[in-house]
């Protein structure tokens, strides 16, 4: 004998995304939003203030290196209108010190709205497991730790670049570093993980035997060609006339993957 259910089938909302993730993307989208209604001097002045511009950490280790800076400015711009770049200089470098905030603050902080709308898809599908199994508070601690580590790694490469970092991609590539740590797991299935207990009873898998998952060593090689070409310029970018900050999105991703779990609450695989 077979039983039928009377009742309807529950409907899956549209867009089943963790209470985090939608107010973390709802504040990144007023940012922008609020950002189209300054003048150009006045959103000058607001990266200047929350975006983090390598050589300023630079000077503020080590002061004497301010030719350095200068010498790397004018090989930069050869053939460019230099009164107005040396005017981006003055703003970012002569006014407020080393700014350590915006070590964070540029997460906030996006070149366009194509560069955003790219930033939040990703977040959506990676930052919504990882944010379902370590709950609010450590998902955004996660984040922020990659995003920091992400403007490091950056300064660390380019430390005389007086050119703003913006974007929310260090934190994002963070999180999903932190997501290949459980979401490739041997029969599990994608539709899945928009329930939270089964998220957080996946077991999560050690670092020496992640390397050992083919579908997660398969992904993180892709991550890590992509950005690498469209960082290096290889292959160029949907219209879009900023670069991609490549050593930021790889600082991040270490960040995620090795600090996982320290913030990690779920399943653990032997």
């Amino acid at each position: 004998m077979v039983f039928h259910d009377p009742r309807p089938p529950a409907r899956e909302p549209a867009f089943n995304l963790p209470p985090v993730v939608v107010q973390l993307l709802a504040v990144l989208v007023l940012i922008q939003a609020g950002r189209s209604l300054l003048s150009d001097y006045n959103d000058y002045v607001l990266m200047s203030w929350l975006a983090f511009v390598p050589a300023r950490l630079t000077l503020w280790l080590s002061p004497e290196r301010l030719d350095d800076v200068v010498g790397a400015l004018a090989q930069s711009t050869v053939g460019q209108d230099v009164g107005d770049r040396l005017q981006l200089v003055q703003l970012l470098l002569a006014d407020g010190g080393v700014r350590l905030w915006t070590l964070l603050s540029y997460g906030f902080l996006h070149g366009s709205w194509l560069h955003l709308a790219s930033n939040a898809l990703w977040l959506a599908a990676f930052g919504s497991p990882v944010a379902r199994r370590l709950g609010p508070g450590r998902f955004l601690n996660l984040m922020a730790l990659s995003t920091i580590g992400g403007a490091l790694l950056h300064w660390w490469s380019r430390d005389l670049d007086v050119l703003p970092l913006v974007g929310a991609s260090a934190g994002i590539s963070g999180a999903t570093a932190a997501a290949i740590r459980f979401v490739f797991a041997p029969g599990l299935r994608f539709g899945t993980l928009g329930d939270d207990a089964v998220v957080r009873a996946i077991p999560a898998e050690p670092l020496g035997q992640l390397w050992r998952n083919s579908r997660a060593l398969l992904f993180t090689g892709i991550w890590f060609a992509t950005n690498i070409l469209f960082g290096s310029g290889l292959v160029p970018i949907f219209g879009e006339e900023t670069s991609i900050a490549w050593e930021a999105h790889i600082g991040g991703f270490l960040v995620g993957l090795l600090l996982f779990p320290l913030f990690d609450r779920g399943s653990r695989s032997r």
